[in-house]
């Protein structure tokens, strides 16, 4: 049996029914109860828990042969975000230890291997740092740039035909990843046999600039979208008038601005995995949810976790 944080949130939800898929019992933990019914239905044991709560944590993870750990992302208008951090961070680290839990996939980022200077990835430089201190067989999954992250937004491009972007200069290819392939990649080692510690970074099939996500959706669209460049700390001001606390608005104006700086890398490029997920297929699923293409077959879901 395994145990699956996040499975409202799309990389979480592709490890609980990869799992399911392969026969594996699983265990789905969610705090709202309004989703509870379609994982019952696909076979699924829920549990609801705040991830903040350690003895919820430590009995759903009891007998697991494994776990799929992520931290939620802040909520927008939220301010103590390292805090509310840590919070999370030391509850799953207590309950891994007390659980007895033999093996865990924790979902991180490129760029985690910082401390400071990265946004929103230093939490993941806590998280992989403290559960780390367990001494629990643990797997860090580091994950590229989501193409999903280019659904923010997505039906006033596709309505201007322009699309802004803080990450710059357009043309420079970033690591992106679709979460369908982060979330089978993590079902797939949770299946392994457990390492002291190992660290897998991900990416996609190649690596895509902003022109070219923008290239994408013209084609998809059939009609001109162009790159509209913008400096990371004009993300602030935007974001904060969208009811965005400063400080979270801060912390993904740097990370964008890591993204620029080259920050956000991996650790190990020599032996970085790939996935099979092409912007084609995440931007044309993104397309046909918000009705701008019609429906035929499915692609990557919108909306992302972070990192961004």
């Amino acid at each position: 049996m395994y145990v699956v944080t996040g499975a409202s949130g799309h990389t979480g939800a592709v490890v609980a029914r990869t799992l399911l898929e392969k026969g594996a019992r699983v265990r789905v933990i969610l705090r709202d109860e309004a989703k509870a019914g379609p994982w019952r239905q696909w076979g699924a044991e829920v549990v609801l828990a705040d991830l903040r709560d350690v003895a919820a944590l430590s009995l759903a993870m009891v007998g697991a042969q494994g776990a799929y750990l992520m931290l939620p992302p802040p909520v927008p208008s939220s301010t103590g975000v390292m805090e509310a951090c840590w919070t999370v961070v030391d509850a799953m680290r207590r309950a891994v230890d007390e659980s007895g839990l033999p093996h865990f996939v924790l979902l991180s980022s490129v760029g985690a291997q910082h401390a400071g200077g990265t946004g929103l990835v230093k939490t993941l430089n806590l998280a992989e740092r403290e559960l780390a201190s367990v001494g629990t067989p643990m797997t860090v999954l580091r994950s590229a740039y989501f193409m999903e992250n280019w659904g923010e937004g997505l039906p006033a491009v596709v309505a201007s035909g322009v699309m802004p972007s803080f990450i710059g200069p357009s043309d420079r290819p970033l690591h992106m990843v679709a979460t369908r392939d982060v979330g089978e990649l993590a079902a797939q080692m949770l299946c392994e046999p457990a390492f002291s510690r190992r660290v897998v970074e991900l990416t996609g099939p190649v690596d895509y600039s902003p022109d070219e996500v923008a290239d994408t959706l013209a084609r998809l669209l059939g009609r001109p979208v162009r790159v509209e460049e913008h400096l990371p700390a004009a993300l602030v001001p935007m974001l904060m008038g969208q009811g965005v606390s400063e400080e979270v608005a801060n912390l993904l104006s740097e990370l964008d601005e890591a993204l620029n700086r080259g920050r956000l890398t991996f650790e190990h490029p020599e032996r970085v995995a790939r996935g099979r997920t092409t912007l084609d297929e995440v931007l044309g699923g993104m397309l046909r949810a918000i009705g701008a293409l019609p429906h035929m077959g499915t692609g990557a879901g919108a909306g992302a976790e972070a990192p961004r």
